[in-house]
């Protein structure tokens, strides 16, 4: 203001003077100072406008800063600035505008070493002139805590400041952490990676059929199955699940994991259904396949998934024993060429590998290829075996140390026992390592424990001469049944032909009772072999009810001994008035009256004795006879329904005693039968059964 007031006043007064006298030096003077004080004056307005320019400018820096450091944050961003020609980085943090100064060296401690090279080479690539931006990705520093992952960043470096000649005197360097997005795309790459890789190498058919059942993927395996040649033609033809026919009744949309088998006769279908034309099998395909329905996290139905094989070779080998040898045959070479598996497969079918060193004479036991399990002495390995198996063991070792160039095999039995307290046995399966030179080094082989086949063997000996003892058996059956069913057959045909002939008519009582006889005979024959078979088929019927045994049991016994010879005495002990118990009478009647029609067959003269008792919930029954009896061969094959019985003066087909003991074991009950030649036999019945009420006969005192 004061310089505008004097300003005023100088034009006042130069108005008023005389234009000559404002030349002169006071009046010039008095214009260099107005000017000076203008120009003060517009220095101060101008230097204030600048100050609050420059404030509003700095407030809104600081504000673009804050936004930017947490938009850096959310990214993950990090800057930082190298100085060319001081040679230091400074590295700036967005959360407290803080910068930090690094040297070189303390800066590459955060990055991994070869990446911090490859950095290098960047700044010097743009130092250079070569290039003005450079990208590359960065791993840090390995951690030291397992558990953490190793960070990696995106780094981008460009020109900061350049000086007057253009030559870059600072870089910028502006670092995202991409670690998350880089795990996340290696996980991605890798399920993609196994996903296909499971798809493509799968041994088994893999296809997939999208949500609306159209066929979007299919591996090299289903290809080669149903010969496809142009997998891309297949997939363009968009072929349908349901134009399959084993899947044409499926609901999509219900669809649970399915596993099925199917039959289809290829040719047959392509002539009369042609909606697969890329389909070039031929005949009747046998495939297995197992659907799962595919959904994504929210239960939505994506798609189906198909797992399946051809085991059309498989059902065919059934049928083809010879093409099955050759492809076992031809897995087992295959499997000899994956020798990785020795270990697993060693461990899991509990087999030993040995080595033999003639020149040490010692044994290596090794339960897999590194590890040596132990190591024996000669001296030491034969005292691991039973005596009786010690040459043999001797023997191998001898062969051995003499170099023999043959395989050699043995099975030694072993001192050591199984679980089941079973000696063990142990094969030996050795051949010989030869050097360049064709010599023997030392031996290598197998040894497996073949207990349990031997033992099987054994059981397989024993049931073999069983079966084939009962195959003679059964022979001799048949050999007994069919002429024992001629005999009574011829005698009745003849007798019968006799009427035809010319005879006199006193005889013909004969003849008819002679035919009546032997028609008798037939039919309890064929009556025999009919029962015991039902009773085999578990086709008889018990029908358990309460009886009073004491008043029938003498009536079963004098009903089996009716044809006894006059010389023989009959003895029937009951000690009961009454007894009642719960049985299957018809049953136990026929056991019974068989076991007492036998002890009269057998004796001639002397006794046949009869009695029973009730103990403790059993019914004891016991019958005797002092008849001619049997020797040890004929006890031991007494209830062989395959046995003819000797001395019998019935028809000797040997039906008797079997029927007897089929009925009380499925009566739940035992016989045994205790005999001796020329003293008779005695057989021993228990029954159990429950009992109701019972009175004993009074004793009778002399």
């Amino acid at each position: 203001m004061t310089g505008i007031l004097m300003m005023g006043t100088l034009a006042a007064q130069a108005q008023q003077e005389n234009m000559e006298t404002i030349v002169d030096f006071h009046h010039i003077m008095a214009y260099l100072v107005a000017t000076f004080l203008i120009s003060v004056f517009v220095m101060f307005f101008y230097n204030r406008l600048i100050y609050f320019r420059e404030k509003d400018v700095t407030k809104e820096a600081e504000r673009l800063i804050a936004q930017l450091s947490l938009v850096m944050d959310a990214n993950k961003t990090q800057t930082w600035a190298y100085d060319l020609e001081k040679d230091f980085y400074t590295v700036f943090s967005g959360k407290d505008n803080k910068e930090t100064t690094y040297m070189p060296i303390d800066f590459s401690q955060a990055y991994d070493r070869e990446d911090f090279y490859s950095l290098q080479k960047a700044i010097n690539s743009i130092k250079d002139g070569k290039s003005s931006l450079e990208m590359l990705v960065m791993k840090s520093v390995a951690p030291k805590d397992a558990t953490e992952p190793q960070r990696i960043y995106e780094v981008s470096v460009s020109i900061l400041r350049q000086d007057w000649r253009g030559r870059p005197t600072a870089l910028l360097g502006t670092q995202r952490d991409i670690t998350k997005e880089q795990l996340r795309a290696e996980n991605t790459k890798k399920l993609m990676l196994r996903y296909h890789t499971v798809f493509e190498s799968s041994l088994v058919d893999m296809v997939f059929y999208d949500q609306n059942g159209i066929l979007t993927e299919v591996n090299n395996k289903a290809l080669e199955t149903f010969g496809v040649e142009d997998r891309q033609a297949l997939i363009d033809h968009k072929v349908n699940i349901k134009d399959i026919p084993s899947y044409r009744e499926l609901d999509l949309q219900a669809l649970e994991p399915t596993h099925f088998s199917s039959i289809t006769d290829v040719t047959q279908v392509k002539q009369t259904d042609e909606r697969v034309p890329q389909i070039h099998v031929e005949g009747k395909m046998y495939y297995e396949a197992s659907l799962g329905p595919i959904r994504d996290k929210d239960d939505n139905f994506v798609g189906v998934i198909v797992a399946g094989r051809d085991i059309t070779d498989m059902v065919e080998s059934n049928h083809h024993q010879k093409e099955a040898a050759l492809l076992l045959e031809k897995r087992t070479n295959d499997i000899q060429q994956y020798i990785q598996n020795i270990n697993y497969s060693l461990k899991v079918s509990n087999v030993r590998l040995v080595n033999y060193y003639p020149d040490r004479h010692e044994l290596e036991v090794m339960s897999d290829l590194s590890h040596t399990q132990y190591c024996l002495t000669q001296l030491r390995v034969i005292t691991l075996i039973q005596q009786e198996d010690r040459r043999k063991a001797k023997r191998l070792m001898i062969q051995m140390d003499h170099r023999h160039k043959e395989a050699l095999s043995e099975t030694l039995r072993t001192i050591f026992r199984d679980k089941q307290g079973r000696e063990v046995y142990l094969n030996f399966r050795i051949m010989p390592v030869l050097d360049n030179n064709g010599e023997v080094t030392h031996y290598l082989g197998m040894c497996r424990d073949v207990t349990e086949m031997t033992y099987t063997e054994r059981r397989l000996q024993v049931e073999t001469a069983k079966a084939q003892e009962e195959e003679q058996l059964k022979n001799t059956f048949l050999l007994n049944m069919s002429y024992e069913l001629r005999t009574p057959l011829n005698a009745v045909i003849g007798f019968a032909e006799l009427f035809g002939a010319e005879h006199n008519e006193e005889d013909e009582p004969i003849f008819a009772e002679e035919i009546k006889k032997n028609t008798n005979t037939l039919l309890k024959l064929i009556n025999d072999i009919l029962f015991l078979s039902r009773l085999d088929a578990h086709m008889i019927e018990f029908n358990y009810q309460e009886t009073d045994f004491a008043m029938l049991f003498e009536g079963w016994c004098y009903m089996g001994w009716s044809n006894l010879s006059p010389d023989v005495k009959v003895v029937v002990e009951n000690p009961y008035n009454s007894l009642l118990v719960t049985i299957d009478q018809q049953n136990l009647s026929t056991v019974i009256q068989k076991l007492c029609v036998y002890t009269g067959q057998n004796t001639q003269e002397g006794t046949v004795r009869a009695k029973y008792e009730y103990r403790h919930g059993e019914l004891m029954i016991t019958i005797e006879d002092t008849g001619k009896g049997l020797d040890a061969d004929g006890l031991k094959k007494a209830f062989d329904r395959f046995a003819h019985e000797e001395g019998s003066e019935d028809s000797g087909t040997g039906l008797g005693l079997p029927i007897v003991r089929e009925l009380i074991e499925q009566m739940n009950g035992t016989i045994e039968l205790q005999s001796e030649r020329g003293k008779g036999s005695t057989f021993f019945v228990s029954i159990p059964c429950e009992m109701s009420t019972l009175e004993k006969k009074a004793e009778i005192t002399v």
